[in-house]
């Protein structure tokens, strides 16, 4: 049962607390940092990249870590990396430091993301019985996602004041979390000796290394529909400003709708699916995120986008809770964390590619926006066949004791 449940309860609260901030920060970064601090928007698009590059490195290195040292250990780490950096940050911007100073922190910000999100799903995994994982999952996700309902609105005042306040609430925000860990959370992982993975073993020289062929041909599925959804970072908000004439502090509108029917959408949600098979449910969400973003090259106005965002979350609500489950149910003992890492770092390229890709689609076929949309839509299609590939060997009855799938 959940209910009594401190570690959830506790990291769950810890995350919404995070998120609020990032809630209030995350729709004004593109367009701030090409209109207010001057910089150009292909240098945005590659900042934006190296920020998702940064986190595709530390996820896997966060997922492991957390199986060696404790899920706590790094999640407190994370918040007080991310507490130190957000203060720099705005300690930079208030006193005038250079674009270049300013762009290697906020790139390293994403060390802190990369140490906490996937120790704080593994834990939830590590204190949640598998049939209670599900509604876990979802439950985290419409706490978390709190903060996207009221934090763009909380932050489109705040930057009424100057990013630098932004980056100062990050940091607050940051601690909370540290103390909230620090005093709630008991370490919910005890290191077990591993079991073999479904896969090819990699001999390494000095140990067989598990690595499962499932978990790739998911990761790969989800790689594909992150690559549509992060268009929400920096595509969407300067379409949105330049070709749809949706002014920078209306943005804000466009990202509490996200929030709102993550929160408001997601049990619901989760009661009408809970008697599907995850893979069935995540292929609905990849089909809405595809038809969301083929609808956003015919908008030409702040209210038909906020519409179309509610496709879109949809999809989001549909397929983001099974990632989560599916990891965790296919990781061999002992090595969920990696598990979760490695899934995180496949998304985090994906995050990394998608800025550039989506601007450089918007860019070449600026002529034609529903033909570019269309096309960037098309990698949710792609994501469908590899999902239906993994469902294929996912819902497989298990091999023999003592027999290893190849």
């Amino acid at each position: 049962m959940l209910t009594g449940n401190r570690e959830f309860w506790a990291v769950t609260i810890a995350s919404s607390t995070r998120s609020l901030a990032f809630g209030a920060s995350w729709p004004f970064m593109a367009v701030y940092f090409n209109t207010v601090l001057g910089f150009p928007l292909y240098y945005v698009g590659i900042l934006f990249t190296l920020l998702a590059v940064v986190s595709m490195f530390f996820n896997l290195f966060g997922g492991a870590i957390s199986d060696r040292i404790g899920r706590k250990s790094t999640i407190l780490a994370g918040s007080m990396i991310g507490a130190l950096i957000y203060a720099t940050l705005a300690l930079l911007i208030s006193s005038g430091a250079g674009s270049l100073l300013i762009s290697i922190f906020f790139v390293l910000s994403a060390v802190s993301g990369s140490l906490v999100f996937p120790s704080s799903s593994a834990m939830i995994a590590d204190v949640t019985s598998t049939n209670d994982r599900s509604r876990a999952y979802a439950i985290y996700r419409v706490m978390t996602n709190l903060g996207w309902a009221i934090g763009p609105i909380t932050g489109s005042y705040i930057l009424i004041l100057g990013l630098q306040w932004i980056f100062a609430f990050l940091s607050i925000a940051s601690i909370v979390q540290f103390s909230v860990v620090a005093l709630f959370v008991h370490e919910s992982y005890r290191r077990q000796a591993e079991e073999p993975g479904n896969g090819v073993i990699v001999n390494t020289g000095r140990r067989r290394f598990p690595f499962s062929l499932k978990l790739v041909m998911f990761s790969l599925a989800t790689f594909f529909v992150i690559l549509v959804s992060s268009q929400f970072s920096v595509t969407l908000p300067v379409y949105a400003n330049k070709y749809a004439g949706v002014l920078e502090w209306q943005l804000a509108y466009i990202y509490a709708v996200n929030g709102t029917v993550v929160v408001l959408g997601q049990i619901p949600m989760n009661l009408i699916t809970r008697k599907m098979k995850d893979t069935n449910v995540m292929i609905a969400g990849m089909f809405f995120y595809s038809l969301g973003y083929t609808l956003i090259g015919f908008s030409s106005n702040l209210l038909q986008i906020m519409l179309i965002m509610v496709i879109i979350t949809t999809g989001e609500n549909l397929t983001s809770p099974g990632i989560n489950t599916v990891v965790s149910n296919i990781a061999p003992r002992g090595k969920t964390g990696l598990y979760m890492g490695f899934t995180s770092m496949m998304n985090s390229t994906a995050r990394a590619l998608g800025p550039s890709v989506g601007t450089a689609i918007l860019f070449f076929e600026s002529s034609n926006l529903p033909m570019a949309w269309a096309m960037i839509s098309s990698f949710g299609i792609i994501a469908i066949v590899m999902m239906l590939i993994f469902k294929a060997g996912y819902e497989r009855p298990a091999s023999p004791a003592g027999v290893q799938a190849s």
